[in-house]
């Protein structure tokens, strides 16, 4: 019985505290780092465009700016990530 209330107690306090480091998001240097790295894609992504003409263009930076908007939503959601509810 001691071995279990042991256990028991070691299983509570990984519990509580693997729940708050599992909470943290990233740094504040990280999350500039990353919002950097998508505006470089975005800027080589739109830069591609430029060998292209007409509705081929058009097409193509309206698809990095999409893709843009997607990745700085993802990369703000993983560092202000939401409590979740159920």
């Amino acid at each position: 019985m001691k071995n279990f209330n042991t256990s028991m107690f070691v299983l509570a306090i990984g519990l509580a505290f693997g729940g708050t480091a599992m909470a943290q998001g990233m740094s504040k240097s990280d999350y500039q780092v990353g919002k950097d790295k998508i505006s470089a894609e975005y800027k080589a992504g739109k830069a591609s465009c430029d060998s292209l003409s007409g509705n081929a263009k058009d097409v193509c930076v309206e698809q990095a700016k999409g893709k843009e908007k997607i990745e700085k939503a993802e990369h703000e959601a993983n560092y202000k990530p939401t409590a979740k509810t159920r």
